[in-house]
């Protein structure tokens, strides 16, 4: 038997293994490598004939673990848990719970080797399942070796999830390259997961989504009429999330990576602010729940469903930083749930709005605001990346200086010109990768969020004086962008994008790609000599689409500029 890594100790990981009661590892047929295998029936207490069809995951990776994920149900919906006593204790982790409430549920065997057939393994542990959190599983693991990958399976007593992967994040001392997947915006019914497929093949140290991972509103689309377009229970809002995950490619792309979450909008509501939200009623049944309940609803379930442990002090926090050696220090603030209402009645008309610029106005609040930049001008790390929800650069749309929309910082033009101005002064390369807009970016950060030669008329736009950064900003995986006809049409528009991109390439300078057209998601990979960034391109109306990368950009270490590679 192989000894464990240096980091968990031969005790825990023997105490790991006799916690099973049954658990061995059985002589190999020849030339085949061992396998742990638990014998089905001696493992009492373990759920009867489990389903996984939610599949697993594995998030917030950390030097020595990561928050390990799964749901016993079927795919698409609940499924009833057959448990028999309950028992077992905890080594190399903690089981967490969702919604800080407890619950009886039922026990699985978690198992976690650094060899993909499971043999030799560093972790063998009971770990217990919610009933009252939808049947999910959250288990923190910790003592695993810095920039390792490691692979994991939930077990019952006849039934095994697929076998899920993660890497470590690097050690403090380590200068490697660090590559970062990226997504955004994936309305399940307006496209295919091909672009999941393809993020799962790649070679990554985690993969990031920037919010919309589901959407409140469910319209018909390709995979058919939907019901539940506007869920008014937490069951309704937690199915959301179990359709989601019937597709394979997306269970496929969260079993090969580690998986960083940050939430928007539509978990909840399109454009909620602190206060509520800004758009009329659409449907009758769409007011039939309170504002706070609903809230409360919506994050209790996007906890539920997604790999992240919880802050003790501060339950519904989201906002978090994570140091990948000396590369990276990563930075995923959440501009949804501290955010005062949007400026001038969040118009999606394109009007002079004085009051985007208002003082005092916040999009971040102010404890994190004072956390984010702490964070990023006290960082050593050699790259700033912040994982940002909503548009930072400025985009004007008209001679007259008007800007597109004031649900991103073009609404909280005050706020965004401190941080940027703080970035500017005292931070060295500053990388923001953002998602929401559903189109394709690129652009140049200076201190106001304007580069010189913005047009500014009844809507000031006053002209950076320094830079800042970058931008990328992730198309959307499915959701309607500019050349599908925006966000309520499904009409063809590419000629339209095509013209809009470059009156948007003429009015922002500071813009340097843009792309209204196709959808995908985006590679970071940065070193000490530079950024790149790719953007890559799929088909979301064939499932079985491959990948093109349209566009690849180059930022140099010491220089807040874009360079096409």
């Amino acid at each position: 038997m192989a000894f464990p890594p240096t980091n968990v100790s031969r005790r825990a990981f023997l105490a790991g293994l006799s916690v099973l009661g049954g658990a061995t590892l059985l002589p190999a047929a020849a030339n085949a490598t061992p396998v742990l295998r638990q014998a089905p029936d001696a493992g009492a207490g373990l759920i009867r004939n489990p389903e996984f069809g939610n599949g697993v995951m594995a998030g917030v990776p950390r030097t020595d673990g990561a928050t390990l994920w799964t749901r016993v149900g079927a795919a698409g919906g609940t499924g009833s848990l057959e448990t028999g006593s309950l028992g077992g204790g905890s080594v190399g982790g903690s089981a967490s719970g969702s919604a800080g409430s407890s619950g009886a549920g039922g026990e699985l065997a978690l198992v976690v080797s650094r060899r993909e057939d499971l043999s030799s393994p560093v972790l063998a542990e009971r770990v217990q399942v919610r009933e009252d959190a939808d049947g999910t599983v959250h288990f923190d693991i910790n003592g695993l070796a810095p920039g390792e990958t490691y692979y994991y399976q939930f077990r019952g007593n006849g039934g095994e999830s697929p076998v899920g992967r993660f890497r470590t994040l690097r050690p403090a001392d380590s200068n490697e390259p660090v590559r970062i997947g990226w997504f955004t915006c994936q309305g399940f019914e307006e496209g295919y997961y091909a672009a999941h497929r393809h993020l799962a093949e790649e070679d990554l140290d985690f993969v990031v989504c920037l919010g919309d991972y589901v959407y409140e509103f469910t319209k018909p689309g390709v995979r058919g009429v939907t019901t539940n377009p506007f869920p008014q229970t937490i069951d309704a809002m937690r199915d959301k999330y179990r359709q989601y995950r019937t597709d394979a490619n997306l269970r496929q792309m969260h079993s090969q990576h580690a998986f960083i979450p940050i939430w928007d909008d539509h978990e909840f509501r399109n454009n909620y602010s602190k206060d509520g939200w800004t758009f009329p009623v659409i449907s009758p049944i769409e007011g039939a729940v309170g504002f706070q309940q609903k809230k409360q609803w919506a994050w209790q379930s996007w906890f539920e469903h997604m790999p992240v442990p919880r802050f003790a002090n501060d339950p519904t926090r989201t906002y978090r930083s994570l140091r990948v050696g000396k590369t990276v220090e990563l930075f995923a603030p959440d501009t949804r749930q501290y955010r005062d209402r949007q400026a001038c009645g969040d118009s999606l008309d394109h009007i002079v709005c004085a009051e985007a610029d208002a003082a005092g106005r916040t999009m971040l609040g102010a404890a994190q605001k004072q956390w984010l930049l702490d964070g990023m001008t006290r960082s050593d790390a050699h790259w700033k990346v912040v994982a940002n929800a909503n548009m930072m650069m400025g985009m004007v749309v008209a001679d007259n200086g008007t800007r597109a929309y004031m649900d991103t910082w073009d609404g909280y033009g005050a706020e965004r010109a401190e941080i940027l101005s703080t970035a500017a002064q005292s931070v060295d390369n500053l990388v923001l990768v953002t998602g929401d807009d559903h189109d394709g970016w690129a652009g140049e950060l200076w201190d106001t969020g304007f580069a010189p030669g913005t047009p500014s008329g009844a809507q000031a736009n006053a002209p950076g004086t320094r830079r800042a950064g970058v931008e990328f900003v992730v198309p959307s995986v499915t959701s309607a962008n500019t050349a599908d006809g925006g966000y309520t049409s499904s009409s063809d528009n590419t000629g339209g994008a095509r013209a809009e991109e470059v009156n948007r390439r003429d009015k922002n300078p500071h813009v340097k790609h843009a792309d209204m057209v196709s959808h995908g998601y985006g590679v970071l990979e940065v070193d000490a000599s530079e950024a790149r960034f790719q953007f890559r391109t799929v088909d979301k109306l064939n499932p079985n689409s491959g990948v093109e990368t349209t566009k690849a950009l180059r930022t140099p270490a010491g220089q807040s500029v874009i360079e096409t590679v």
